[in-house]
């Protein structure tokens, strides 16, 4: 039984790293192109607006897309979903490096570029479920952490890449991250391994398909759907920032691309630490439940705050603030969904909770943006630091409405169970 149970450890172990290495590269590239956005479009004469509608563009593709790949991946597999993923982000890096070629329609290349990597970005809504699939219910918050710093890990070396790159150019930066591409899609297609048996795939398959009445369904189980409206308002917030902070810097300190760069690695390097050190430990004495509440409130403050300093190392302790509050609520948000959603939708679940979160990128840059150019460059942080601080109290309704796991603190694993949970 022991033999049996070992077998199964290192089976979890084997099946998180490949994960881990997969959503690794897949961020580095993404993270490398984040910073670059806004500069990049600038060069083709995209305004405050057009650059919210590039970052929006994105998510818009999510909105309509994540359910269906959650789905597919349900009834498919994970594997060839998340390998499908990595080649529609190759074709959109590439599309971004040809983009000057395009002349005048250059803008509308990184537009088409965006969206096509909106529409396959499966990690995003495919990966918690893997999660959920390999690790038994108690060890999904730690394992949710993991793939946030997997997250986190792609913000601190994309950007620090990115800004290396860009001292040869911007094509230099989306060459880059095609090449990552690359790497990526041959190791995962010989190493990621499947997750789903053949049995679960065949019930997924005989499940209902992905239609309204399905997600209607889910909409009216009130924990879930609480928790969707929740994943909306934290996203929509945190879309207000990420989606202007370039252009804020950039009026309130100078920064080109370069600086902005290293500013990301900074809010990565806290993602990391927070997310790969302190959310299982913190999760076994708080649970999921407060330390998403802990999270809202860390970053309803630092929205508030963030905009203020005039000085550029306070603005960076907000900065890490924000990124610290980002690191608590998102792990322990998805493993709050996957308890939920339960075991045989988890895919679509999770696709439906990412489904919600791309409305909110989606709106989240037009409104950031739009704020940003009409009302003045600290008012998409004062807005969302309000909209948090409502987020935080509508959170405490529904924490009550899930109730409390059957042990003390029960989203983690028992004190030293070692193995699935662990860094790989």
């Amino acid at each position: 039984m022991n033999g049996t149970g070992e077998a199964r450890g290192a089976g979890r172990r084997r099946a998180l790293t490949a994960l881990f290495v997969t959503v690794l590269l897949d961020l580095l590239g993404f993270g490398m192109i984040l910073p670059l956005l806004p500069f990049y479009a600038q060069t083709f004469g995209a305004s405050e607006i057009g650059i919210g509608v590039l970052y929006a563009s994105f998510s818009g593709m999510q909105l309509l897309f994540a359910p269906v790949l959650g789905l597919l991946s349900d009834r498919l597999g994970r594997r060839p979903v998340l390998l499908c993923s990595i080649a529609g982000s190759l074709a959109a890096y590439l599309l971004f490096a040809a983009a000057p070629g395009f002349g005048r329609w250059g803008f509308a290349a990184l537009l088409a570029g965006r969206l096509g990597a909106g529409a396959t970005a499966a990690s995003f809504a495919v990966a918690p479920a893997y999660i959920a699939d390999v690790l038994p219910s108690a060890e999904r918050a730690r394992g949710m952490g993991l793939l946030g710093a997997a997250f986190g890990l792609g913000f601190v070396l994309g950007p620090a890449i990115g800004g290396v790159l860009g001292l040869a150019g911007h094509v230099a930066v989306a060459l880059g991250a095609a090449a990552l591409a690359v790497l990526n899609f041959v190791l995962a297609a010989a190493w990621l391994p499947e997750p789903l048996t053949a049995e679960r795939r065949a019930r997924a398959r005989t499940a209902a398909g992905l239609d309204p009445g399905a997600l209607r369904r889910l909409g009216r189980d009130r924990p879930l759907g609480g928790l969707m409206v929740l994943f909306f308002l934290t996203t929509f917030c945190f879309s207000l920032m990420e989606s202007t902070l370039a252009l804020f810097v950039q009026n309130r300190f100078g920064f080109g691309q370069r600086e902005t760069s290293w500013l990301f690695v900074l809010i990565g390097v806290v993602l990391v630490a927070v997310q790969g050190g302190a959310v299982g430990p913190l999760a076994r004495r708080l649970g999921e439940r407060r330390l998403f509440l802990a999270g809202v409130a860390l970053l309803a403050v630092s929205l508030l705050v963030l905009p203020e300093p005039a000085r550029l190392p306070l603005f960076a302790g907000a900065a890490c603030l924000l990124a610290a509050g980002a690191a608590l609520a998102n792990p322990s948000s998805m493993a709050l969904v996957s308890r939920v959603a339960g075991e045989r939708t988890q895919g679509e679940g999770m696709g439906l909770s990412h489904a919600f979160g791309s409305l909110a990128r989606l709106l989240g840059p037009l409104a950031g943006t739009w704020l940003f150019a009409h009302a003045g460059p600290a008012w998409p942080f004062r807005a969302g630091g309000a909209l948090m601080a409502a987020a935080l109290a509508f959170g405490v309704v529904v924490m009550r409405w899930i109730g409390a796991p059957a042990g003390p603190a029960a989203s983690v694993s028992a004190e030293g169970a070692a193995g699935p949970g662990e860094p790989p």
